[in-house]
């Protein structure tokens, strides 16, 4: 699947609406696509008319003498504060959670009153750090992968401990404080963020309904997470039985086929980094030493073969930062429902 007219007018809109500082942050993702590109370090701005339907806050929290931040989008409707909501948690919380609260603000203000009525907004959960940049570097490395050998690596391997810290700390409290649906929990990440999502899914499936997972950074580890899963305990994540096992497990507990929806998103040149008009060929060469045996799509036909729901997106000219939209737009979808059905 194909994603272009969606993610242009999604971009246009961000373009068009946020500030010069949440247009700062967007245009430096978007241009940055090769392998190690780093992002400009400026916070979004949250649109002032996003505070016509959302009431926004954090709350600083300690894990392990480890410092987050939690950011809260609570709907101002009565509806949407006193019955269940969908429940949106989404990585890399100081840059992504202001552009999910924009999205789904720019989703409300083109409906009619009957149908904004008629629409359920969800809680946004943002995982973040107590700094003032939009991407803390050493943080979301440590907290995003999982433990690998080798020197290339050393500096990642928390995956395990922010899990427990997400399921420990985080979600009880949101529970407390605000209505959430336990049959609506979306987790959503892009790169360092969509191998978290990965590691969550294929660990802890039943931590969340569904995962949209962008540009998953599968180099990490050489690709382990995929080649050394075991998705059941004690069994071949390849053999036949794991995989019938598996189906009817993820059958049973879920509402659809596959029980846990997933989503992958992966940019057109991250996949094939040769037609990126732009490449250099010092940066195609650091995409190619970084190449994981399995990619974005390869990924996808890995995850249905084992019994899940799993959807590829490929999103038309873009690279790795460009997914970023793509990954919001998805997440947002995913999060929002009609209270009609």
């Amino acid at each position: 699947m194909i994603i272009t007219n969606l993610i242009r007018s999604l971009a246009t809109r961000y373009l068009r609406t946020c500030s010069f500082l949440c247009r700062a942050g967007v245009i430096a993702w978007l241009a940055t696509s090769g392998a190690q590109a780093q992002p400009v370090q400026t916070i979004p701005d949250i649109l002032p008319m996003a505070h016509k339907i959302y009431s926004v806050s954090h709350q600083d929290m300690d894990w392990q003498k480890r410092h987050y931040r939690i950011f809260v989008a609570v709907p101002h409707s009565p509806q949407d504060r006193q019955a269940p909501v969908s429940t949106l948690y989404i990585l890399d919380g100081n840059a992504q959670f202001p552009l999910a609260v924009n999205a789904v603000y720019d989703y409300w203000a083109k409906l009619s009153v009957k149908q904004s009525q008629a629409t359920s907004l969800p809680l946004i959960v943002g995982l973040g750090y107590p700094e003032e940049k939009a991407y803390p570097l050493q943080a979301r490395e440590r907290d995003y992968t999982y433990a690998a050998p080798g020197e290339r690596f050393a500096r990642g391997g928390g995956a395990a401990d922010f899990y427990e810290f997400v399921q420990g700390a985080v979600m009880p409290y949101i529970k407390t404080q605000h209505p959430a649906d336990p049959g609506k929990q979306i987790l959503a990440g892009h790169s360092f963020g969509g191998l978290f999502a990965l590691y969550v899914l294929l660990n802890h499936q039943d931590a969340f309904d569904q995962y949209v997972i962008g540009s998953p950074s599968l180099w990490w580890g050489n690709g382990a997470i995929v080649t050394n899963a075991t998705l059941l305990p004690g069994q071949d994540p390849n053999s036949e039985n794991a995989t019938a096992a598996l189906a009817e497990q993820t059958t049973s507990n879920g509402d659809g086929p596959g029980g846990r929806f997933v989503t992958i998103l992966q940019g057109e040149y991250e996949e094939n980094p040769e037609a990126d008009p732009d490449m250099k060929p010092e940066r195609l060469a650091r995409m190619k030493q970084r190449r994981s045996p399995v990619n974005a799509r390869k990924l996808d036909a890995w995850l249905q073969q084992r019994g899940l729901d799993s959807d590829f997106m490929l999103v038309e000219k873009s690279g790795h930062g460009g997914v970023i939209p793509a990954v919001i737009h998805a997440a947002v979808s995913a999060a929002l429902k009609n209270r009609e059905q």
